[in-house]
């Protein structure tokens, strides 16, 4: 599978199952002669997706050389646009004592990061390609133009993905945040929505077989139709002590820790899915264990900072 932004096989995809996916950050020898995870290199990998992630596949992909820095500041200044993420920033970059204090209050912040995670792990593992842009595209109301956190479709499928992202610091917590999401959003009033800003974007839009997805689109009228053709990644971005344990993931051992925890997660989380169309919903369970939460958001926001100021 060809491979868009990670072309250094910083993540590794372990488990690959209809339903359930797992991924992992690899390690390699450093210059003392033992082993380090490439947490630096996943946080570059991820700040790499941002200007796609901002200005997905309506904007011409081939930017001329002399706006490539333009375009990637403007990318990065767009993202502070988003409050989940200046407000991060300011708490953990500025030390901004309202920002760190607001933080607080919030339960179980969703976190910030974990949507651009979720566009590169379906770009690079998936194929598929964006068809919205969260941070551009916008409605009439002036609202971000759909609730989901990715809205992808792939070519070769021919599937629309309509995917959620949560970045917590408690994984059960993440999931039970997830199941909330598809209870909310997956019912008929509100795809109905959703579905119709996609339409009214698609008529501007350069993507693939453009003509039959809106064709296929405005022949969805039913929600049994509309499930039919819609995929629903779940991602789960939380901190595992996995990478304190061992230093190389591809040990049996390791192996055997990872994939008690992602079953033991995946258990959970259909033990509680309680949607009354849950038999309907194509759903695939994405899970990324980190060794810290609050030092990949610090080195994210130092990297994107950066781009922002180039």
């Amino acid at each position: 599978m060809p491979r868009v932004f990670d072309k250094k096989n910083v993540i590794i995809a372990k488990i690959d199952e209809v339903d359930l996916k797992s991924y992992l950050v690899d390690s390699d020898l450093n210059d003392c002669g033992s082993r380090s995870f490439l947490f630096p290199e996943l946080a570059s990998v991820i700040i790499n997706a941002i200007p796609e992630y901002v200005f997905a596949s309506y904007v011409d992909p081939v930017i001329p050389q002399t706006d490539a820095v333009e375009r990637l500041r403007e990318a990065a200044k767009s993202i502070y646009k988003i409050k989940d993420f200046d407000l991060m920033k300011r708490a953990l970059i500025d030390r901004d004592d309202t920002a760190i204090a607001e933080l607080k209050t919030k339960k179980n912040n969703r976190g910030e990061f974990g949507e651009i995670l979720l566009h590169l792990l379906l770009r690079d593992f998936h194929e598929t390609i964006p068809l919205i842009s969260k941070v551009y595209f916008k409605d009439s109301t002036g609202v971000p133009a759909h609730g989901f956190d990715a809205v992808h479709i792939s070519p070769v499928e021919k599937a629309l993905w309509l995917g959620e992202s949560k970045f917590y610091s408690d994984s059960k917590e993440g999931i039970k945040a997830l199941i909330e999401d598809i209870n909310h959003h997956f019912i008929k009033d509100y795809l109905n929505e959703q579905i119709l800003v996609i339409k009214k974007n698609l008529g501007c839009n350069e993507i693939p077989q453009r003509d039959d997805w809106i064709k296929k689109l405005n022949e969805s009228s039913k929600l049994s139709d509309q499930l039919s053709i819609i995929n629903i990644p779940l991602l789960c971005i939380y901190p595992h002590n996995i990478y304190s344990l061992f230093d190389d993931l591809n040990v049996k051992d390791a192996v055997t820790c990872h994939e008690t925890n992602a079953r033991e997660l995946k258990k959970h989380f259909d033990d509680n899915n309680n949607h009354p169309n849950k038999s309907a919903l194509n759903i695939i369970l994405l899970l990324f264990p980190v060794k810290d939460k609050k030092e990949l958001a610090k080195m994210l926001h130092e990297k994107l900072w950066y781009m922002q100021n180039m």
